[in-house]
């Protein structure tokens, strides 16, 4: 049967306008509304500022911990509630160290309250704050562990001008955390030594555990679609990390990661770019006391 010519158009114009509405759906709508879920704080839409918790101790104090709040101001985009830790002076009469705590992705400081008493037990201070876009601290997006190694530098700073920085210097980070306490230490020498639990290690890896987690859809295109809206959206500007800028870990580094990861192509680099006697990597204990009891064993040898 012969179509008419006008029936070709109708057809034609049919065929642009669902193709071009899918590509609207898949490059625009849905990584538009999956970068905000993935990367964005759990309220991002109904964030503000004077919406956020008070810095309040007490979980911790109510839980036996000496604590103190104090707040660092990053950046222009984030104000970081933080607590300070004092050490169990019952048993040690000197500080042993200072060690800081920054929690998992889609936690808060409370979560690592329990590694914190067990720390603060043994004689260390203990810094713990809600990351970007977390808790009690501001921002409505996360970063790459860039703008959280940024953080945490400004944290240092912050204590350090206030002689609240008893060596060695400890950083345990969880995921971003992790990532945010790897570059900062390349940076900052007054960090002794970092355990690192589950780092991304680069963004493309990142973007790919985030998608995984959250359930996301494979598009043509991905990593790169995502990671341009989630510049726009969070108006950060930060490198992407590849392999290629995987760099030797530069003082004492425990990395503890699953079983299965141990192969994949930045654990790799790191390991052969690393010192031997800078850099061990685990598998990750499966639960959170044990987690914390490896974590206690490792600050420990480091006197």
């Amino acid at each position: 049967m012969k179509l008419s010519r006008q029936t070709r158009d109708t057809i034609n114009i049919i065929i642009f306008l669902v193709v071009a509405a899918f590509l609207i759906i898949t490059y625009v709508v849905y990584p538009l509304n999956r970068t905000k879920a993935i990367m964005g704080r759990y309220n991002v839409d109904d964030f503000a500022e004077d919406s956020v918790m008070v810095n309040d101790p007490a979980a911790w104090t109510e839980a036996g911990l000496a604590a103190d709040s104090f707040t660092v101001e990053s950046d222009g985009l984030a104000r970081l509630a933080c607590l300070y830790v004092r050490p169990d002076s019952a048993e040690h009469d000197t500080t042993r160290g200072t060690v800081v705590l920054l929690h998992d992705d889609e936690d808060d400081r409370d979560s690592v309250m329990t590694m914190a008493a067990l720390l603060a037990a043994e004689g260390y201070a203990v810094v713990a704050y809600d990351q970007r876009a977390s808790g009690r601290s501001t921002a409505k997006y996360h970063g790459d562990g860039q703008y959280e190694a940024n953080d945490l530098a400004e944290t240092i700073r912050y204590l350090d001008l206030r002689e609240r920085i008893h060596h060695p210097l400890v950083v345990v980070g969880f995921s971003r955390g992790a990532d945010g306490a790897l570059l900062a230490a390349r940076e900052d020498r007054r960090i002794d030594a970092v355990v690192a639990v589950n780092p991304y290690l680069t963004s493309s890896r990142m973007l790919e555990m985030l998608r995984q987690r959250h359930d996301s859809y494979w598009f043509p295109f991905y990593r790169t679609t995502m990671w341009w809206w989630y510049e726009i959206r969070s108006g950060y500007d930060a490198l992407y990390r590849d392999v290629d800028q995987i760099e030797a870990v530069v003082c004492h580094t425990l990395l503890l990661l699953p079983a299965k990861a141990a192969g994949e192509a930045e654990v790799v680099k790191l390991r052969e770019l690393s010192e031997a006697d800078l850099l061990q990597v685990e598998s990750a204990p499966s639960d959170r006391e044990t987690l914390a009891r490896r974590v206690q064993s490792f600050v420990a040898e480091l006197r």
